[in-house]
């Protein structure tokens, strides 16, 4: 009997779709950490404490086996940055908008423009999960197709479970400013109506308004007079469907 976790895809898909063959357009570069930070620095002589067999098994025990292939700095350094994701000191700010290429499928879209997604699909990588990747793949671009074919398994439904979740999750902005710059109003409401919008949140110290080409929707950037008063901004409408199929974007800055 074949065990349950291996029966999601055929093995020739398995074999011919490699995970670095998978939408290499829409790769993510690994974090450039600045090394003169004094709080990078400070992990980094910790982790030079270790043992090469010590920085293996934390770097497994998170989850992330070190390649046969990775030499030893870069193992300190994926641990780095393990540990200090780990404690939230790095990695919590929304990422910038990545638009995906022309012509993309709805797997590209995901993985450029979807941080939760983008996130998952990263975990599946570096957990090797092949099946999962693939998985995820066919299910983006043909969801019907991908239930006819893989359906009627445990495992499928939580694979697919744990990709609706990551797709509608809502990613966390660090605020630490009181600057904002915002997208995705509706051209109609006019600057006025933007800024008494945003003006029902807190008072604002800078205001700027700008319609775009599209002759439909507005953006702009705005400055609060607390920080606190950004946080409530971006907390309620960063997200907000605005209709006609946009969705109004507040980045803090």
């Amino acid at each position: 009997m074949v065990p349950a976790s291996l029966m999601l895809l055929p093995l020739s898909f398995v074999l011919f779709t490699p995970p670095s063959m998978i939408s290499p357009r829409c790769q993510q570069p690994a974090m450039a950490l600045d090394y003169k930070d004094p709080m990078v620095a400070k992990e980094f002589a910790s982790i030079q404490q270790l043992d090469t067999e010590e920085v293996e098994d934390e770097l497994m025990a998170s989850g992330i086996p070190a390649p046969p292939t990775m030499n030893d700095m870069d193992m300190r350094m994926m641990l780095v940055e393990v540990r200090l994701r780990a404690q939230g000191k790095v990695g919590t700010k929304k990422p910038k908008p990545k638009k995906a290429p022309a012509g993309a499928g709805p797997f590209e879209v995901a993985l450029c423009e979807n941080p939760g997604f983008q996130a998952l699909y990263e975990e599946y990588q570096q957990t090797r999960n092949t099946n999962a990747m693939n998985l995820a793949t066919e299910y983006l671009n043909n969801p019907r197709q991908a239930k006819e074919r893989y359906g009627g398994t445990a495992k499928y439904e939580e694979t697919i479970a744990a990709i609706d979740a990551a797709l509608k999750a809502k990613v966390e902005q660090e605020v630490t400013t009181a600057k904002i710059a915002f997208a995705g109003f509706p051209a109609n409401m006019g600057e006025a109506g933007v800024k008494m919008t945003l003006e029902a949140i807190g008072p604002l110290k800078d205001f700027a308004y700008e319609p775009n080409d599209d002759g439909m929707t507005a953006g702009g950037s705005a400055e609060f007079e607390e920080v606190a008063t950004a946080k409530a901004c971006v907390d309620k409408y960063d997200g907000m469907d605005m209709g006609l199929g946009v969705a109004l974007t507040i980045e803090a800055l």
